[in-house]
């Protein structure tokens, strides 16, 4: 009798407009669960207060940003509030060899623009699980934007005007969450997790 392979790995995108909570649940899965590792993704936007650079993101320079991206060592990058983000390639090709399972955090700018890069690597579209975390309302995003921190409305107000342009794009992912307590939207992103490595289509 011949047996399926067995834990495919995985990329798992977490995706949605600004204070989501996409950070907060890709920090707990890679916490609860030590075979999966979290992409860092590329910034130039300054740190905020306890963040660091290369484990909650890589700050870059504007021109350091550039040279690498006129190099082509992203997969993808967009523009989100003024800054540049991006998904380096040595962050994702040399643990997709040592069959890691990977989780990433991206604003949709991200996830649309990884989407399209996807097809011109088939071994890493059959990999893909991309989710969206909607947030139940505007005044949630405004709630938590200011519980970490931010205080000038002109800013916070720019964020949710983005995101109301953002949240419409929910179909555009595999699955689509809508935001509960912490807890809810770990066990629901845990469960899409552990389902997706059965999904049959991956282990032929």
């Amino acid at each position: 009798m011949e047996l399926p392979p067995q834990d495919p790995a995985l990329l798992m995108i977490l995706a949605g407009p600004t204070g989501s909570g996409k950070s907060t649940i890709c920090r707990r899965l890679v916490r609860t669960h030590p075979s999966v590792r979290r992409v860092i993704t590329a910034t130039t936007r300054p740190p905020r207060p306890g963040e660091q650079h290369g484990r909650d993101y890589y700050f870059l320079g504007q021109e350091d940003f550039q040279r690498q991206l006129d190099a082509g060592a992203f997969f993808e990058s967009a523009v989100v509030h003024g800054y540049r983000y991006g998904t380096l390639k040595e962050e994702i090709l040399p643990k997709q060899g040592q069959q890691r399972d990977l989780i990433m955090n991206v604003d949709v700018q991200g996830v649309s623009a990884f989407q399209r890069a996807v097809p011109d690597d088939p071994g890493l579209r059959k990999k893909l699980v991309t989710i969206f975390l909607m947030p139940p309302g505007l005044e949630v995003i405004r709630h938590r934007l200011r519980g970490r921190g931010e205080t000038d409305e002109a800013v916070m107000q720019k964020r949710l005007e983005t995101a109301k342009g953002e949240i419409p794009l929910w179909s555009t992912c595999d699955f689509c969450l809508v935001s509960g307590t912490k807890d809810e939207d770990f066990e629901k992103v845990e469960a899409i997790w552990k389902s997706e490595k059965l999904r049959v289509n991956r282990l032929v």
